[in-house]
């Protein structure tokens, strides 16, 4: 991003401030929405700091990602006056005392919601469906009745609630907030007297009753007020607000400068949405850059349920490939390639199972973010210990073999079994074991290699990865209402069967030894070159479709919600880019869609080339 450029909107950001008037910030793609909210934390600190920390106040900064309080808290040299917190975490911080006021929310809003979804699924029948309905409707009844009993609740960062035992989940937190800060003025006044100053970052991502609730918070002149940043085309999240407004008399600001992109990435932004036009300020002032699309012929799918072939997504694969050469962005470090899904990505990069299995019923929530990041304690072994090794046995790097076994590994340690071997003694056991393990890894499933290494003490396993090692697999059918609390060793039994060869693929796409992503996982990032690819066959997604949306004609109208899904999310992977945009799109009649697209006045003709 380019140098720091202050703008109206920043200056009227800055006399909001001083005025104590609420206000909402619409920054589109690249305007440096991040700096402005920095800039206006730290000038709250400047002109109110003192106030604040003699009265024990703070200034809250609600965003949506762990990653995204890191960066804002160092951005703020980690100043405690600043309370910088997920959405989960700062609401639970403020509800958690409310117990009384908790146990009446999930008593009239959390199970009467729960039950009635559950109904919906009872015919009356016998059905495994309806009778899981009525098992689940029976459930929570008894949880219902449990509640007076429940003195202090829990919340874990699962989809899984057991309220009879006070347990909570993250769905809950934010329906439960929302009742508090509905009926409960008490609870609306500590808010704002523990927070004269508000700020939310990524409002678009933000719960509507989140939103109303804090306008109600922060609602007349002074003291306490909110400041939302944020931009609605960047809603990439199902249930978010979207559109968000300050309160009653608060100020709403646009930036429209655009730090990032070239002038032809903001040519086409600007033509893709029509609230907000931007110009190039900073650096990217004089640079062009380039925007193209292909349109290719897409196959007729051969495959289950309207999909690819294995063949098909092959010479999909060839035809994507043939393009980037034809671009000469082969071989580039500096291309990004964006798809749909991970699934996707799992497809070409050898380790589609083991996303399914992540993605799937055995995986909660705090599961699926673990294996997105590299987190999750079945696979970071691999990724920390195991993986490495491999890596270098098969470069044949003695040393670093040695280096990884000193530094990771109990049996190498200076209080391990071979602490008191010479330095050649070291190598010989450490070659040895290593060969060992290669030898493993081309034979054995996860579960051996992983039993391998705990047992010659390559690796320290965690208590919860020693418990799924030790333990008899399950053998009875998995039951979503039975075993919801026990999803766990579904996961782990099956993960232990896999071949290792995809935990290795997986482990080079986390650390990001690949030039792929997908179009949500890019959200806030930047690339000199970008290259997305829509195919609707192969994404299979049925809130998107890409074709429909931007060749209605061609390929025939969308939905009103796939629209404004697929809008939004188009939109975000056009901005990554801060020099060229190439944009592949597979479609049933290329020619149409190149004609429908030059009637759109979306692009000029030679941006746009067609092959059959």
């Amino acid at each position: 991003m380019g140098a720091r450029v202050e703008s109206e909107a920043d200056a009227r950001v800055r006399a909001c401030l001083d005025d104590h008037r609420s206000f909402a910030m619409i920054a589109g793609a690249g305007a440096g929405k991040t700096t402005s909210l920095v800039d206006a934390l730290r000038r709250v600190r400047e002109q109110r700091g003192p106030a604040l920390r003699r009265h024990g106040q703070r200034i809250a900064c609600i965003t949506f990602t762990k990653r995204a309080v890191e960066v804002i808290r160092a951005r703020l040299a980690f100043d405690e006056i600043y309370l910088v917190s997920t959405l989960h975490g700062f609401l639970w911080d403020q509800i958690r005392y409310f117990s009384h006021d908790i146990r009446d929310a999930i008593r009239e809003r959390c199970i009467p919601a729960l039950i009635e979804k559950a109904r919906k699924d009872d015919n009356g029948g016998k059905s495994k469906k309806a009778e899981k309905a009525r098992a689940k409707i029976e459930r929570l009844t008894a949880e219902c009745g449990a509640l007076p009993a429940v003195e202090a609740f829990k919340y874990a960062d699962t989809t899984f609630s057991d309220y009879g035992r006070g347990q909570i989940g993250h769905v809950d937190v934010i329906e439960i907030a929302t009742y508090l800060f509905e009926n409960n003025e008490t609870f609306r006044r500590i808010t704002g007297l523990r927070f004269p100053y508000i700020f939310v970052d990524e409002a678009q991502d933000t719960f509507k009753g989140i939103v109303d609730g804090l306008n109600l918070v922060c609602a007349g002149q002074g003291l306490p007020m909110i400041g939302y940043f944020g931009d609605p085309w960047q809603q990439i999240y199902d249930r978010s607000i979207g559109e968000f407004v300050p309160p009653e008399g608060g100020e709403i600001i646009t930036k429209v400068e655009n730090f990032r992109c070239s002038k032809a990435v903001i040519e086409l932004l600007n033509s893709w949405r029509h609230d907000v036009k931007q110009y190039a300020a900073g650096n990217n002032k004089d640079r062009e850059g380039s925007v193209e699309f292909l349109m290719v012929k897409a196959e007729e799918p051969t495959g289950p349920r309207s999909r690819y072939g294995e063949d098909q997504v092959k010479r999909a694969l060839a035809r994507m490939d043939a393009a980037i050469a034809d671009w000469d962005w082969a071989g580039r470090d500096d291309v990004i390639k964006l798809f749909l899904a991970r699934q996707m990505i799992a497809r070409r990069l050898g380790f589609a199972d083991l996303n399914t299995l992540f993605t799937g019923d055995y995986a909660s929530s705090s599961a699926q973010e673990a294996f997105e990041t590299g987190e999750h304690f079945l696979l970071k072994p691999f990724l920390t210990k195991i993986c490495p090794l491999i890596h270098a046995k098969k470069q044949d790097d003695g040393r670093t073999i040695v280096n990884l076994l000193r530094r990771e590994s109990p049996a190498f340690a200076v209080d391990g079994m071979n602490a008191g071997k010479s330095l050649k003694e070291m190598i010989e056991v450490s070659t040895t074991l290593v060969a060992e393990l290669f030898a493993l890894w081309g034979s054995g499933s996860v579960g051996d290699i992983l039993r391998f290494c705990v047992d010659k003490k390559i690796i320290s396993p965690s208590e919860r990865l020693s418990d799924h090692l030790d333990r008899t697999p399950r053998s009875e059918a998995y039951d979503a209402e039975v075993h919801s609390s026990d999803k766990a060793d579904w996961l782990a039994d099956v993960m232990f069967l896999m071949s290792p060869e995809q935990v290795v693929r997986y482990a080079n796409f986390v650390a990001e030894n690949t030039a792929y992503s997908t179009q949500h996982g890019v959200k806030g990032e930047e690339y000199k070159r970008v290259l997305v690819v829509y195919d609707d066959i192969e994404a299979a997604w049925s809130q998107y479709s890409f074709t429909k949306t931007l060749t209605p004609l061609t390929a025939g109208e969308p939905t009103e919600r796939q629209r404004s899904l697929t809008k939004k999310l188009a939109y975000v992977s056009f901005s990554r880019a801060t020099e060229d945009l190439r944009v592949l799109m597979f479609t049933r009649d290329p020619a149409a869609a190149r004609e429908e697209l030059i009637r759109s006045n979306l692009l000029l003709p030679h941006q746009i080339l067609v092959r059959g």
